[in-house]
């Protein structure tokens, strides 16, 4: 069997194809759009597409984060809490604790050993913990949001951010460029700034074992150093940290499509 997870998320849209064996066929994503059904649609397409499959191949379809509701041909939606905690579960087993930075928000959350979650902490009421933030103040820099992380590791020195919410961070950072501050130094201090809110929102769920980081800003080589420099604990970082969400949906999907199989079985 072969179930599909679909994440809406704020700033782009991933879905995941998860055959009954665990193994991942495919993965696509898209800037998220107004339309989210037609969204969702397009970039479950683009995943069947690359693993040469159509929709009658799949058994089930479940969506998650911002716009989740939204999708006509789903058959389930779960919140973007519990499909990144089953995504992380899925990805690491062993580790208690996931830490989920997105465009908008930070989440930390601590699982219980089934993968299901124990508690969690989320940031969502200011973005300066969040990929959106890290977009904007590359704007600010002239230069690629992908540099950024290289940027922060070369770092000879690192300029503190001291602010807490993102507009006043922005200002900041305006600030220190126009002082000549190296743009590296900066880059460091904004990772570091969000590291130290992300341990913060850890610890506030009881952190005290290794730690799976997911979410696009997982891709920031300079925000994962950071982490790994503050958190104290092991920090896991999948291969694909972006999927992970759209990986825990097509994984509870299939635990569905299973559950759905043998009742139609039985009865």
């Amino acid at each position: 069997m072969i179930s599909a997870g679909i994440d809406l998320g704020s700033g782009f849209s991933k879905a995941v194809l998860y055959r009954d064996d665990g193994e991942v066929l495919a993965r696509a994503l898209a800037k998220t759009r107004a339309d989210f059904d037609k969204g969702a649609r397009d970039v479950l397409d683009e995943a069947l597409a690359l693993a040469r499959l159509s929709p009658s191949d799949l058994a089930y379809t479940c969506t998650t984060g911002l716009g989740r509701y939204a999708v006509s041909f789903r058959d389930i939606q779960v919140t973007e809490i519990t499909a990144a905690a089953r995504g992380a579960w899925t990805l690491f087993p062993k580790a208690a604790f996931v830490l989920d930075v997105g465009a908008q928000s930070t989440r930390a959350i601590h699982l219980r050993d089934n993968g299901k979650v124990k508690e969690f902490h989320t940031n969502e009421k200011c973005a300066a913990g969040g990929g959106a933030f890290l977009v904007r103040a590359a704007k600010y820099l002239e230069v690629p949001l992908d540099s950024l992380g290289k940027l922060s590791v070369e770092a000879k020195g690192m300029q503190p951010i001291s602010s807490v919410c993102a507009v006043l961070a922005e200002s900041e950072i305006i600030n220190h460029v126009s002082e000549n501050i190296p743009i590296g130094d900066i880059a460091r201090g904004m990772h570091e700034s969000m590291a130290d809110r992300a341990v913060g929102q850890l610890r506030k769920v009881g952190l005290n074992g290794p730690v799976t980081l997911v979410g696009g800003v997982a891709l920031q080589s300079g925000f994962v150093e950071a982490c790994k420099r503050k958190f104290g604990v092991p920090l896991l970082v999948p291969e694909h940290p972006q999927f992970a969400a759209a990986l825990g949906a097509a994984v509870l999907g299939m635990q569905r499509a299973k559950k759905r199989m043998a009742e139609a079985a039985a009865g």
